[in-house]
């Protein structure tokens, strides 16, 4: 039984607390800090180190605390002897980043992000056929994320994530995800430079209808998408240059009718494709294989459920260690840094 407190109740949050509560066998919830139930999560971190000091802390923080809140939360939760989940990022400065990773070191404790898309059996499946060598070395990775239109108005428009000021770049916000894809499938191989553009003109204020009738984004609680100041990259566009030659191309587009992520192998024996919860394998002169699975946009195609389950297995661990093959920091460093090429307009080296 893992004994875990849980940090905020925001969208994120309330999924974690159902499952939470759906598999009591697994998890007891020893407390929950959330501004509307009155409780603050320094009261409980404050707590749970106190129980540390005389009996048993909890064993697992899950923090899904606005992204503000992510270092010092993460902090004091590993200072009170607990493995941490992160929503990710896991913190809004590399600076951060680097000391939490270094301070989960310190205390022998996991900090785990909630890149849930690598517990996934869709990407484990690409993962696996990469390291069989089956298509041979990549030479290039294209990918697109495509948000659709109806997630980017309520998050990147209305929501929390529409200013870059109160939230992050959207290359650290919403493409981490895919940041710790590229640097999961290319293990071993050493990024050398990095050059990124983006721009946005849709969600503008000169844009908006002289009529709400018949707008796609109209809401009922008439939040105007041109009308709330978002200033996030509507697209960006991000080329990864290796040492041995590899070259990721990463297509970040917040406009679309569909909703998911679409990657391009191209090995030196074959190619692979990923859409949709499909993965096409194609090696040169043979037959192509087909590999279906849950879609991404159910419950994130299954690596909620996985990410939490191997939560329940390192967190039952008293003694369990950083992870490091996660590769936390370079995940994070590359969103940074391909922002930094954005906003300077020049070619960062690695």
């Amino acid at each position: 039984m893992v004994k875990t407190i849980l940090l905020g109740l925001g969208a994120r949050g309330k999924l974690y607390h159902e499952y939470l509560k759906s598999h009591r066998r697994q998890f007891e919830v020893v407390g929950v800090a959330d501004s509307k139930l009155g409780v603050d999560w320094k009261e409980l971190c404050g707590c749970a180190l106190a129980a540390g000091k005389s009996t048993r802390s909890p064993d697992l923080a899950i923090i899904a605390l606005p992204d503000r809140l992510h270092f010092k939360a993460g902090m004091a939760s590993l200072r009170a002897g607990m493995n941490v989940l992160m929503e990710k990022p896991i913190a809004c400065t590399f600076k951060e980043c680097q000391q939490l990773v270094a301070a989960a070191k310190r205390y022998g404790k996991a900090l785990i992000p909630g890149f849930v898309l690598r517990y996934t059996k869709q990407y484990q499946k690409v993962k696996a056929i990469l390291d069989s060598g089956v298509i041979g070395k990549a030479q290039s990775i294209h990918h697109l994320n495509a948000v659709g239109y109806e997630k980017t108005a309520a998050a990147f428009c209305r929501g929390p994530f529409a200013k870059v000021s109160e939230s992050g770049p959207i290359m650290l916000t919403k493409c981490s995800h895919d940041f710790d894809l590229i640097a999961w499938w290319t293990a071993g191989r050493k990024p050398k430079s990095i050059v990124s553009f983006g721009a946005r003109g849709v969600f503008e204020k000169a844009n908006k209808p002289e009529t709400c009738e018949g707008c796609v984004y109209k809401e009922k609680d008439c939040q105007c998408v041109y009308l709330q100041g978002a200033d996030v990259m509507e697209h960006q566009s991000t080329l990864i240059q290796y040492e041995d030659g590899l070259v990721v191309n990463f297509e970040l587009e917040t406009i679309n009718a569909r909703r998911g992520r679409c990657t391009r192998f191209f090995g030196e024996k074959g190619t692979m494709l990923v859409d949709e919860g499909e993965v096409r394998v194609r090696v040169f002169g043979k037959k192509e294989k087909v590999y279906r699975f849950q879609k991404e946009t159910d419950h994130h195609g299954g690596g909620d459920v996985g990410l939490m389950k191997f939560c329940a297995s390192l967190s039952a661990d008293r003694n369990a260690r950083f992870p490091a093959e996660d590769n936390i920091l370079l995940a994070h460093y590359l969103a940074f840094k391909a922002e930094e090429s954005r906003v300077k307009g020049k070619i960062c080296r690695l």
